[in-house]
């Protein structure tokens, strides 16, 4: 089953205050695709740069599964796991919110791949988003129970 974890560090660039996100995705237990590469857009919030970092997962989740379609896999949504609640629930809900207006109509994109079951969104506690590897910081053992998640060796 292929599984998808997406994350943000809302502008955590100091200099431009865009954000960096990032996405790891496994299938069988292996990892197959991962990210992590500065947003060209400035966020205004940490939930519009997760709903853009879900869009840009989203996209990469699409195409991964046009690829297994061919080699003859199957169908099921794709779990997402996403640790901003509120991103998951503006994807969830068709209605523009008036503290969302501001999002640009191409992000709505996530909403139309949830609708027809491509993807699905789930929640992710922040202490187990293994996508967190590659935006930010972390303590040696976080960092290590990532990489490890991932399936990369990691040494120290």
């Amino acid at each position: 089953m292929l599984i998808g974890y997406a994350n943000s560090n809302w502008a955590s660039d100091i200099n431009d205050c865009k954000s960096m996100p990032s996405y790891v995705f496994k299938l069988a237990g292996t990892t197959v695709s991962w990210s992590s590469k500065k947003q060209t857009t400035v966020a205004l919030s940490s939930t519009e740069a997760e709903y853009i970092t879900g869009v840009n997962t989203t996209k990469e989740a699409v195409w991964l599964r046009q690829l297994l379609s061919e080699l003859g896999q199957g169908t099921h949504p794709t779990p997402l796991l996403i640790d901003n609640q509120s991103t998951i629930a503006i994807a969830k809900n068709p209605k523009f919110h008036n503290c969302t207006k501001h999002i640009n109509i191409y992000y709505h994109f996530l909403q139309q791949v949830i609708n027809n079951n491509t993807v699905e969104l789930e929640y992710v506690p922040t202490g187990n988003q293994v996508a967190d590897v590659l935006t930010k910081g972390l303590p040696p053992a976080l960092h290590n129970r990532f990489w490890d998640a991932m399936g990369i060796c990691c040494f120290g």
